[in-house]
């Protein structure tokens, strides 16, 4: 007997449960058809947008090994093959920074290197791999430890998605939800200004000229356009 899954954001969780689920899957086509490399999407809280990263992750990632069951008799399976073939085809980085807040600038960094802490344990495997280098091995663990520097931490989802683009010889999808909490904790919390300098680099070094990815998809509830947040990354 089917429920309602309230509060649950995890696209899994829902159809493994038989909850009920209003079939969004043709954003998946969308974000396909997309040409942009970079795709941000600003709507209210409480309007899915964590479902529907969760949706697109469960999708495109590789190592998702019940994809398929999970997307049986939703609308984007009776597409062409071209979105179709996508389906458990690339590899994936999913990061919220929906927690990474602060009271000021140094506790903001430590709750970010926690969230990309969270982010380097789904793709442990690459340390057993010959195809990543000693010397990566060692800034991985740095990571793993929240050992690595502010420099290293800017550079952090850009090197992941090096490794994963090595390692599996096929482009990553980028998705970030929530990319714009740290940003307004810091404008409430009165260090907007140092936020806002460290996150122009962190984005712009993860999007300008990064030729390991296929497509990043962004989600908040602004656009912070007034900042030219990611004026680095056209």
């Amino acid at each position: 007997m089917q429920g309602i899954g309230i509060g649950e954001s995890d696209f899994k969780m829902l159809r493994v449960n038989d909850n009920y689920f209003i079939d969004k899957s043709l954003f998946i086509k969308n974000i396909i058809d997309n040409k942009s490399k970079v795709i941000l999407i600003t709507r209210p809280r409480r309007f899915g947008k964590t479902l529907n990263m969760s949706m697109l992750k469960y999708y495109f990632d590789c190592t998702c090994k019940d994809s398929k069951e999970l997307f049986k008799g939703l609308k984007i399976m009776e597409q062409d093959t071209k979105y179709t073939e996508k389906l458990g085809y690339y590899p994936v980085i999913y990061i919220t920074l929906k927690d990474v807040q602060g009271t000021n600038y140094e506790n903001m960094i430590l709750s970010l290197k926690s969230a990309i802490l969270d982010m380097y344990q789904e793709h442990m495997y690459l340390l057993e791999s010959d195809k990543i280098h000693t010397f990566e091995k060692e800034q991985i663990k740095e990571i793993l430890f929240a050992r690595e520097s502010e420099v290293a931490l800017k550079n952090s989802i850009k090197e992941l998605s090096k490794y994963l683009n090595r390692y599996f010889g096929k482009p990553v999808i980028l998705l970030i939800d929530e990319y714009d909490v740290p940003l307004q904790n810091a404008y409430v919390e009165g260090y907007y200004e140092q936020a806002i300098k460290f996150f122009k680099t962190f984005y712009g070094t993860t999007f300008k000229d990064n030729p390991y990815l296929e497509k990043t998809v962004l989600t908040g509830v602004s656009r912070v356009a007034k900042e030219s947040i990611f004026s680095r990354c056209k």
